[in-house]
């Protein structure tokens, strides 16, 4: 008698196949054998082993795996199916060895991935274990990953590519974690990124690369967090800003050269000012911590609205809205020169009312007016 079998059962007795993987578009039908089972198949001999063709079967009845043994062992060629009969992966275990050969199908029929298993006995059960070389297929059949592993653990070089070729990733892994350094590619094979891994985690220098071959932002990684100064840049390669990091957050930042803007906890703009060498530079504007947040349609402008609120629509329903600030009152303007007070600056109430006006010139307050 046929034995029918859970899927999850099943999956112990796959050999360790992974089961979400995709098919070929042939049917179960010519994989069926013929006779009785028994006898012409599924058979044991007088030691409870399995010997030649075995088929197992999913509750209704389709085919799910058809295969040899030999003494209890897989041998030759398996084929997995899915439950509508597609073919799900096929796999040839290698004469007088423990490795099998075995490619996997995505639902449409093409391969997705294809490598090798060492076949192991545990608990008097055979499984099967990923070791050695696999890869990764597009649809066009085009390797996308190339991958290593030991007992079923990535183990060894990896490399990913982009469509065009070129390498989009690559790195090596160890019993399963990154491991060493790290880098990744943009399509026309540029640098991205630069980083060193220990024990799957991101440890020592790190450097994220801008699309023009300048830095982005550069630092360390200390267990996987942030740790010291990090510098990040402007598009020109100047330093925009320099971060400490302290257990993984940021505890200072000290702005060198770009616009920059600052806000209260409240989430109300603070200031807005350029800095340039490290010091503020040109025109600066300073608020109130005070004004009102509006829900208005989304195609409105506004100095200082926010984006679209995830969810939020107009009353008929037909427009997304967003948060805007509204009557925030101005608290001071002027201008910086090298870091100091420049010029003409103007001060206000926090009812937005001009309260004075003072003359600067490089720092030195040159006169007042009420």
């Amino acid at each position: 008698m046929i034995r029918v079998l859970t899927f999850p059962l099943v999956a112990a007795l796959l050999l360790g196949l992974p089961l979400v993987l995709s098919a070929q578009p042939e049917t179960d039908t010519n994989n069926w054998p013929d006779g009785q089972p028994g006898s012409d198949f599924n058979v044991t001999d007088s030691r409870g082993l399995k010997q030649g063709r075995w088929i197992r079967v999913y509750p209704d009845g389709q085919l799910y795996y058809s295969g040899s043994f030999t003494d209890g062992k897989p041998s030759g060629h398996f084929t997995f199916f899915r439950e509508n009969g597609r073919v799900l992966s096929e796999v040839d275990h290698l004469e007088d060895s423990d490795m099998a050969k075995a490619t996997l199908y995505r639902e449409d029929g093409t391969p997705s991935h294809r490598g090798q298993y060492r076949t192991v006995q545990v608990d008097g059960a055979w499984t099967q274990h990923k070791t050695g070389p696999w890869e990764a297929l597009d649809k066009k059949g085009r390797v996308r990953i190339k991958e290593h592993y030991e007992a079923d653990l990535l183990d060894g070089t990896y490399q990913a590519v982009h469509p065009n070729g070129n390498v989009l990733e690559q790195g090596h892994y160890r019993a399963g974690k990154k491991s060493g350094k790290w880098a990744s590619f943009n399509r026309e094979g540029a640098s991205r990124t630069e980083e060193l891994w220990r024990e799957g985690e991101r440890h020592g220098e790190a450097v994220v690369m801008q699309d023009n071959g300048v830095p982005l932002s550069r630092g360390q990684y200390d267990n996987g967090l942030p740790s010291g100064e990090w510098t990040l840049y402007n598009a020109d390669g100047k330093t925009r800003s320099i971060l400490t990091y302290v257990e993984g957050k940021v505890t200072t930042e000290r702005p060198q050269n770009g616009e920059f803007e600052a806000t209260y906890p409240s989430g109300r703009p603070e200031w807005m000012g350029r800095y340039a060498h490290g010091n503020l530079d040109g025109p600066f504007t300073a608020w109130h911590d005070l004004g009102e947040w509006q829900m208005v349609p989304a195609e409105e402008g506004g100095v200082r609205g926010g984006p679209p609120t995830q969810g939020a629509r107009s009353a008929g329903g037909d427009s997304p809205m967003r948060q805007e600030l509204r009557n925030q009152p101005m608290k001071e303007m002027g201008e910086y020169t090298a870091g100091v007070k420049d010029g003409t600056w103007r001060y206000f109430d926090e009812q937005g009312d001009h309260i004075r006006t003072e003359r600067w010139t490089l720092g030195k307050l040159t006169g007042t007016e009420e």
